[in-house]
């Protein structure tokens, strides 16, 4: 795996910035583009917390979150909710508590996921709903 600290310090500081520049800008549906944007976050973070899961040997295979409990009514406020734990597991991280970056890393990713699972949904609603689909 390399360097891994460091590529994954990289990769939560770039999800960082990605969805620090998002929340400010959200305002109800995604663009194309800010979509894109938060799934290049999402997958930063899904990456950095394998990495670390590898490095602590922390495996959970088979655990399912409720997706209900991270679906927030407002995309500014399921990105703002990621932004924050995003902060703290990078904070954990950087000083080498890997357990405690791997349960915020976890909550942000949940957030993430939850949006991106309800965008889709959306998408798929206005699709079946247009003539001939």
């Amino acid at each position: 795996m390399g360097n891994w600290r460091e590529e994954t310090a990289s990769d939560l500081a770039r999800a960082e910035e990605g969805l620090e520049g998002l929340v400010p800008e959200i305002r109800g549906e995604p663009t194309e583009e800010q979509e894109r944007d938060i799934w290049l976050s999402y997958l930063r973070v899904e990456k950095s917390i394998a990495f670390i899961k590898v490095d602590t040997r922390e495996e959970n295979p088979g655990r399912f979150i409720k997706v209900r409990a991270y679906s927030v009514p407002d995309e500014r406020q399921a990105l703002q909710f990621a932004l924050r734990n995003l902060k703290k597991g990078s904070a954990s991280f950087r000083v080498g508590d890997f357990k405690q970056a791997l349960r915020e890393l976890r909550e942000s990713r949940n957030y993430l996921r939850a949006l991106l699972r309800e965008l889709a949904l959306r998408k798929e609603r206005v699709r079946r709903a247009r003539p001939g689909a």
